[in-house]
């Protein structure tokens, strides 16, 4: 009998023990929430939770919340959190994969370059990404041939245009491209391949309002860069 007794109360004390580490192992923080909000130009993703929550986009820190600016193509972004009470473990992580969806075609734009005078070389590009291409219209462009230059000419080109992921910088690119002389009011094909505009690249910077327009035409290069109005 006086052994089953002493058994018993090492049992009860064997008990108290393990009880004791047990409640000295802090108690895991609550896993936090990511959520998202698709806005117009951008994505906003917030984590929230108890404590102190921390936001983290592929991997790496990032502000908690955090815009994600939309762009010309989907992306996919994976968003992980964590959050942390005093006196608590860190809790679980928190997992989330968001499509970032790309921002729909826009309507057309017109940007106009700074002149000073009617006879100076002047440029308006118009630019509908809802189009497979976009126009430049060009005025008294001359090209350089060698030494010489050719006379002014009022010409339109018409190209693919792509936006960054600001939407702020747009992109005309292209070769092989027919380009159109002005005359009399009508725009007219310049024909044969010598009048084909070649290796054109020019840039459309809404937001510093810049444009740079370089490419090969009728024998020569030409290239400009300036400011938009």
């Amino acid at each position: 009998m006086k052994k089953i007794f002493l058994m018993s109360i090492f049992a009860i004390v064997l008990g108290l023990s393990f009880t004791s580490c047990g409640d000295d192992e802090p108690i895991k923080t609550m896993t936090p929430v990511i959520t998202y909000e698709v806005q117009e130009t951008e994505v906003i993703v917030t984590a929230t939770g108890n404590g102190d929550v921390l936001l983290f986009k592929d991997g790496e820190q990032c502000i908690n919340p955090t815009s994600i600016t939309r762009g010309s193509e989907n992306v996919s972004i994976t968003f992980t959190a964590t959050a942390q009470e005093q006196g608590k473990s860190i809790s679980d992580e928190a997992r989330l994969v968001i499509e970032i969806p790309k921002i729909e075609k826009t309507g057309p734009m017109s940007f106009v370059s700074e002149y000073e005078s009617e006879t100076e070389t002047h440029f308006m590009f118009d630019i509908d990404m809802a189009k497979d291409s976009s126009s430049i219209y060009m005025y008294n462009v001359v090209f350089h041939i060698g030494e010489a230059t050719s006379p002014a000419m009022t010409l339109r080109v018409d190209a693919p245009v792509t936006v960054d992921q600001s939407n702020k910088v747009y992109t005309y690119a292209g070769t092989g491209i027919v380009a159109y002389m002005q005359r009399g009011g009508t725009w007219l094909p310049m024909p044969g391949e010598a009048y084909l505009v070649n290796n054109l690249k020019c840039t459309v910077n809404t937001s510093a309002k810049t444009y740079d327009i370089a490419f090969d035409c009728h024998g020569g290069h030409f290239a400009e860069s300036g400011k938009l109005k």
